[in-house]
């Protein structure tokens, strides 16, 4: 299967009848693509519709959904998609009958290229949709850090290579179909990931030409545009929007008394390019013009006021389940690294019990968080760890993380491999240097070297035969490997592995808030050799898109780090919000205190409960900032 093509849909009957007749409709064999609709409402008139065209088209897929979005709808159709690229059109659309094909080819042709967008074009001169469709196609490039960059494409014309979509969805906050697509290709865009924009791949949007739905929709670009602005603060398209609670309306203010400027600068270039002659018809652009933002405003007047409520110290903060859940199983590890000191208490704690694993397994799926990760220690030393595999895999996750130095890889590889193949586990082994003296001081062993690069050889061997297994590799920046990491970058990536990441030392790992000396840390007189180590890793990064899960600010900031001048003014710590830690003791923590415990409460509870707003509060003001990604980047669903 070539490309898999997503159509998120809602009571538009006719609409999508038109646009299936198109995609079914491709000069390009039915079996090399498929079309997947997903009914975001639910109603039997579509699926009766798409059950006759079922018995003609193997290719066509439905999947329903209760009313979520379209975001929401989208995410579940990349669950279910089997080709190697994903394309989303929307149902109020026709494309060109060499749509698909182009689109093949475009990535074919480009293969370090993220995602392939098309040129969408206006089905009338009706103002109301030359000046939407104008409005969308402006914002797909502009000027960003001194050149002319592709950043965004409207979902209706757009594909992008699959395995984007491991680490990447649709933030289904956005319950309406604006913004939702500008905030995830802005979060792929700082990632590193870049687009082409092909013209020639063509879709004509059959948008709904009355002044009702033209206001409509600008109320609602102007919520999902101040959404994504909210959520990551500097988008270049979005740069009068302020978020705060002074300079939001100072902003807003602003922008009113710029509605007559707007209209005419947008309208006038509207008119030349659409060789519009006609002065009634000139007068009605510029109208849509200021309408549109006068609309636009109010949507974010509107967003403002239900996020004021969310920020920190708000009535109703948001309670949302966390991206990631990290449950440290055990303490108990088979090496006593020089670089970590959990080790240490191994022996006198004891783990936590596997019920409780279990139903913290069984919450995690109920509430759709989306990583998983079992943690240590040496995970892997769980003497019922095969069991709590097990368990994840009669509740259908997939990826549960396995963090492990490795060591017991290859003793325990036939018991892994059907675990690994079956997508059920995605182990993370740590690796520091490609020196065997060096990876084995550091580990303060004879043999871990030795014993992990195995175990990365022998998953190497097994993703090379099955290519859906998902392994990954953690190396820590240290003084000793910090010339070689460029190296052991590529190293990582020869073996076949989905991803690596660089972690910064934390001298106590039991206490992240203490810094001591250690003989490992970057010393003063090495901070340029560390400059140019992290020029390196981003240059390696940008080069491998989607490789290096750090995103670009965290490499960078990995600079101060060492300098020991990072601040809280620099990062976002997100522990307590999108990262929730469990101890083997089974509290839920921050590095400051705990603020649940999993033994006697559900997790729903604990993330409703007033402890963990004031743990939040506390680590938004932290002193010591970690830079763990886990923690203060999340570069994998977004920059921070």
């Amino acid at each position: 299967m070539d490309i898999s093509i997503v159509i998120p849909t809602y009571k538009r009957y006719d609409l999508l009848k038109q646009c299936l007749d198109s995609v079914l409709q491709q000069d390009y064999p039915l079996d090399g693509y498929e079309v997947i609709v997903v009914d975001d409402a639910c109603e039997g008139i579509i699926k009766g519709m798409l059950e006759g065209l079922m018995g003609r088209y193997p290719n066509l897929r439905y999947l329903t959904q209760a009313h979520r979005g379209p975001a929401a709808a989208r995410n579940l159709g990349i669950r279910s998609c089997r080709g190697d690229i994903i394309g989303f059109i929307d149902d109020d659309c026709l494309v060109d009958k060499d749509w698909v094909r182009l689109m093949v080819q475009a990535h074919l042709n480009a293969h370090e290229i993220a995602a392939v967008g098309g040129l969408t074009v206006a089905y009338t001169a009706k103002s109301t949709v030359l000046a939407s469709q104008f409005l969308s196609n402006c914002s797909i490039e502009t000027f960003y850090r001194g050149s002319s960059q592709v950043i965004f494409f409207p979902t209706c014309n757009v594909s992008l290579k699959k395995e984007i979509f491991q680490a990447f969805r649709f933030d289904e906050n956005f319950p309406a179909p604006g913004g939702e697509d500008l905030e995830f290709f802005w979060k792929l865009f700082k990632d590193g990931y870049r687009f082409v924009w092909d013209k020639k791949i063509r879709t004509v949007h059959y948008r709904d030409e009355t002044t009702s739905s033209f206001l409509k929709q600008a109320y609602i670009y102007g919520r999902g545009n101040f959404l994504a602005q909210y959520l990551h603060g500097d988008h270049p398209l979005l740069k009068e929007l302020k978020t705060g609670s002074v300079s939001f309306w100072c902003a807003s203010f602003i922008n009113i008394m710029k509605i007559p400027r707007f209209s005419y600068l947008l309208g006038r270039k509207l008119i030349k390019e659409s060789g519009i002659k006609s002065t009634w018809k000139k007068l009605s652009i510029y109208a849509y013009f200021l309408l549109h933002k006068i609309f636009y405003i109010l949507g974010n007047i509107s967003e403002y006021i239900r996020t004021r409520d969310l920020r920190p110290g708000g009535e109703t903060e948001k309670i949302r389940p966390p991206h990631l859940f990290i449950l440290d199983v055990t303490h108990s590890c088979n090496l006593h690294c020089r670089i970590c000191d959990i080790w240490q208490t191994g022996e006198r704690e004891k783990d936590i019990d596997i019920i409780h694993v279990k139903r913290m397994l069984s919450e995690a799926k109920n509430l759709k968080i989306k990583e998983v990760s079992l943690s240590g220690g040496e995970a892997l030393m769980r003497k019922d760890i095969f069991e709590i595999f097990d368990y994840a895999r009669s509740l259908g996750i997939k990826n549960l993380g396995v963090l492990t130095n490795g060591i017991l890889v290859r003793a325990n590889f036939d018991k892994l491999k059907p675990y690994l193949t079956g997508g059920t586990i995605s182990i993370v082994v740590s690796l520091d240097s490609l020196r065997q003296e060096l990876h084995n001081y550091i580990r303060n062993s004879s043999s871990a070297w030795q014993e992990t690069t195995d175990a990365l050889s022998l998953l190497s061997r097994l993703k090379r035969e099955r290519p859906r297994v998902n392994f990954n590799v953690i190396s820590i920046i240290l003084n000793q490997n910090l010339e070689e990491l460029p190296e052991l970058a590529r190293y990582v990536r020869s073996t076949g592995a989905n991803s690596l990441q660089f972690q910064v030392l934390l001298s106590n790992n039991l206490r992240m808030s203490e810094r001591k000396k250690s003989p490992f840390w970057i010393p003063e007189e090495r901070l340029s050799s560390l400059d140019l180590t992290v020029e390196g890793l981003k240059r390696f990064k940008e080069e491998n898109t989607g490789f290096i899960r750090n995103s670009m600010k965290n490499l960078e900031l990995t600079k101060k780090y060492y300098r020991g001048t990072l601040t809280s003014a620099d990062v976002q710590c997100v522990s307590a919000l999108d990262t929730i830690l469990v101890s083997n003791q089974g509290d839920c923590t921050t590095c400051f205190c705990a603020y649940g415990d999993i033994k006697n409460n559900k997790l729903e509870d604990i993330l409703k409960h007033e402890k963990i707003k004031k743990s939040r509060q506390m680590v938004r003001s932290c002193r010591w900032p970690c830079l763990l990604p886990c923690f203060c980047d999340m570069g994998v669903n977004g920059e921070r």
